[in-house]
C-alpha cells in the first residue's frame, strides 16, 4: 500500500491568481516528477488550521520521506511559500483497513476525519475495539464508506488520522447524529484516545487533473 504526503496551507490574500499560475505551471509538474502523484485536493469546510488540504502517493512511506527531503523538494517549498501561509505536512503509512487497498483519486466526495493519540498501554485494546466494534457500527449506515486508518510517521497534529468518505455532505450530518455513531464514538473518546479532533473536507469543485488544486 502506498505511503501519502500530505500538504495543508491557506493561500495569501491577493496571491489568489499567482497561486494557481503556480499549481498549473509549477506544483503539479514537480511533484509528478519527483514522484508524489496527486491523489486528492480537499477545503477544509469544519474544523481548525489550514484550509487547503492536498493528498500525494508514492510506493511507501520510506520513499515519501526520502523525496521530501531532496534539494528539489526544497527549492519547490521555499516557492510555494511566496503564495501560501501556515504550511504544514505530515507522511502518513497506511493502519488497518488500508493496508491492501490503493489509494486512488476520488472526485466529487467529502470526507470526515478524525485526528487523535493513542492513550498509554491501550494500543492492543483500542485495535480490538476498532475492529470488533468501532467499524461495524459505521458499516451499518449504508451512506458511511470506512476508508481506513492512518499513521502519522512525521509532521502533523496527531498520531493516528481515521479517513470516512462520504457521497454528499447531508450524508456527514446524519451520522454525526445516528445513535451508532455516537456511541462508539463516544467510547473511542472516553477509553481509547487524547487530543482528539476531527475535520469536515470537500473536494474541490474544480478537480480536473491537472488542475487538482483549483478552488
Amino acid at each position: 500500500m502506498s505511503g501519502l504526503f500530505t500538504q495543508s496551507f491557506d493561500i495569501l490574500p491577493g496571491k489568489e491568481s499567482d497561486y494557481t499560475e503556480f499549481v498549473i505551471s509549477t506544483l503539479l509538474p514537480v511533484l509528478t516528477a519527483l514522484g508524489l502523484a496527486p491523489v486528492g485536493a480537499y477545503y477544509v469546510e469544519a474544523g481548525s488550521g489550514p484550509k487547503i488540504f492536498g493528498v500525494h502517493r508514492a510506493g511507501d512511506a520510506r520513499e515519501v520521506c526520502r523525496l521530501v527531503t531532496t534539494d528539489d523538494f526544497k527549492q519547490f517549498v521555499l516557492r510555494l511559500k511566496s503564495f501560501v501561509s501556515n504550511y504544514r505536512t505530515a507522511v502518513l503509512e497506511p493502519a488497518g483497513k488500508v493496508k491492501h487497498v490503493e489509494y486512488v483519486i476520488r472526485k466529487g466526495v467529502w470526507k470526515f476525519n478524525q485526528y487523535y493519540d493513542l492513550r498509554p498501554g491501550k494500543k492492543k485494546e483500542y485495535a480490538d475495539f476498532i475492529m470488533s466494534e468501532y467499524i461495524p457500527a459505521l458499516e451499518k449506515l449504508d451512506y458511511v464508506e470506512v476508508t481506513g486508518g492512518w499513521n502519522v510517521l512525521l509532521g502533523g497534529v496527531s498520531d493516528i488520522i481515521g479517513e470516512l468518505t462520504f457521497n454528499d455532505a447531508v450524508d456527514v450530518g446524519r451520522m454525526l447524529n445516528s445513535q451508532e455513531y455516537r456511541y462508539v464514538n463516544q467510547r473511542l473518546q472516553d477509553e481509547f484516545v487524547t487530543n482528539y479532533q476531527n475535520k469536515i473536507l470537500r473536494c474541490t469543485e474544480r478537480f480536473d487533473e491537472p488542475r487538482w488544486l483549483r478552488l
